[in-house]
């Protein structure tokens, strides 16, 4: 049976990841500051409350894991953000410890080498208003990655929508094609699952749209 990790679980496209992997029928160990948040039960699923830069908290959540996703996300505002690349640094010391290989890290679109590929309205007015901080940390977070010796994933969707899951994403893996576009959490969710069980973009940045 596999068994994954998800760092950051309690909504968003962490509770569709852990929603998808357990209709699935793997095993999830989840972590979140407010398990509670979720609602969701489960006899597959183990919560793990507390801060994903915990490195005894993360040893815990990910043992015998066959993979991570890593689906944090932090508030917008002045303070700089360092919750991304800290929790990432934690995170692939436990896995090198544990030699745990597969890492999925959700991302968004304007990070790395899709910076202003997110439409006007993003790339002129949310990002420096906004966002900066959050995808300077981002930036921080995937250059760790990039740099670890992991089979990693780097996702970037799009501006996220609650709609239910379609069950097709577009998957825009090389630069030239990058562009803007609205994704749900759930569909989101349900392709960090398929990277996870397919081996799909392994050592690549694909933008995630409808």
């Amino acid at each position: 049976m596999t068994k994954i990790a998800v760092i950051g679980a309690s909504r968003g496209c962490g509770l569709e990841t852990v929603k998808d992997a357990l209709v699935r029928g793997w095993s999830v160990t989840a972590v979140a500051r407010n398990p509670g948040q979720s609602g969701l039960t489960d006899a597959r699923l183990a919560w793990y409350k507390g801060d994903a830069r915990n490195e005894l908290l993360l040893e815990q959540a990910i043992k015998d894991c066959d993979a991570v996703a890593v689906t944090l996300a932090a508030p917008t505002g002045r303070e700089t953000v360092t919750v991304f690349s800290d929790a990432i640094s934690t995170i692939l010391t436990v896995m090198n410890r544990q030699g745990v290989k597969r890492l999925i890290f959700l991302s968004g679109i304007g990070a790395g080498d899709s910076k202003g590929k997110g439409g006007f309205l993003h790339t002129k007015i949310f990002y420096p208003l906004m966002l900066k901080r959050d995808y300077e940390d981002k930036d921080r977070a995937e250059s760790l990655i990039m740099k670890s010796h992991k089979d990693w994933t780097i996702l970037r969707p799009g501006p996220l929508t609650n709609h239910k899951k379609r069950g097709h994403v577009k998957v825009l893996s090389k630069p030239a094609d990058y562009r803007n576009g609205s994704i749900s959490r759930a569909d989101v969710g349900n392709y960090i699952c398929d990277c996870i069980h397919n081996n799909l973009n392994i050592h690549e940045t694909p933008v995630l749209i409808s």
